[in-house]
């Protein structure tokens, strides 16, 4: 189990190419490629969303529970932070059981590709979400600024918002209707798999 501040800041990117050959200019270590399933849990009344908390189930290469309650933020544009509780599950399934008899059902459902490299104190995520491609620094706060300018990014354009918040914000840009879950279709999500099993 692990139990930490998280602080991180995301940016809406146009590629990741440029990205990546910054990553490697800057003697970033790539970790992994990895396709994610989440199931976010609240109770019906959004008790949880009320309260500024989130309860996930996470399933990539492994199963992870995270919890992730309000921090306060420190002095800085764009960055958001959270105190994170998560730990590895042996069976997904049977504990979101446990949760939907305690009262906490599925609100919604993400999936995206995240691409994790390492920089110095950082983590650098590059995901595909169906409706974007960002970027995501995790680190102390005082070198994720130092990171994203060696990426070519500005403070000024990060990001302090969720990916639920930024689908909202998307769908309201495009004049659609507004909805909770984003997740790939099914042709776009088993050539993304194909993708990565090759790799």
């Amino acid at each position: 189990m692990s139990m930490a501040e998280e602080i991180e800041t995301k940016f809406a990117v146009e590629a990741f190419e440029p990205v990546r050959e910054a990553l490697v200019r800057a003697g970033a270590e790539r970790l992994s490629r990895r396709f994610e399933e989440n199931v976010v849990l609240d109770t019906p009344d959004g008790d949880l969303r009320h309260r500024d908390v989130l309860l996930r189930l996470r399933r990539d290469a492994s199963a992870r529970v995270t919890l992730k309650l309000p921090a306060p933020a420190p002095e800085g544009q764009g960055l958001k932070v959270r105190q994170e509780i998560e730990t590895e599950v042996a069976d997904p399934d049977a504990l979101q059981a446990v949760f939907f008899h305690l009262g906490y059902r599925p609100f919604l459902r993400y999936e995206k590709v995240r691409e994790t490299w390492r920089l110095g104190r950082t983590l650098v995520c590059l995901d595909q979400l169906p409706f974007g491609l960002y970027l995501e620094i995790e680190g102390p706060a005082d070198a994720i600024p130092g990171v994203a300018a060696r990426l070519g990014l500005a403070m000024d354009a990060a990001l302090a918002d969720t990916y639920h918040a930024l689908y909202r914000r998307h769908l309201a840009a495009c004049h659609l209707p507004p909805a909770d879950s984003f997740v790939f279709d099914a042709d776009t999500r088993l050539a993304l798999l194909a993708d990565l099993s090759a790799s």
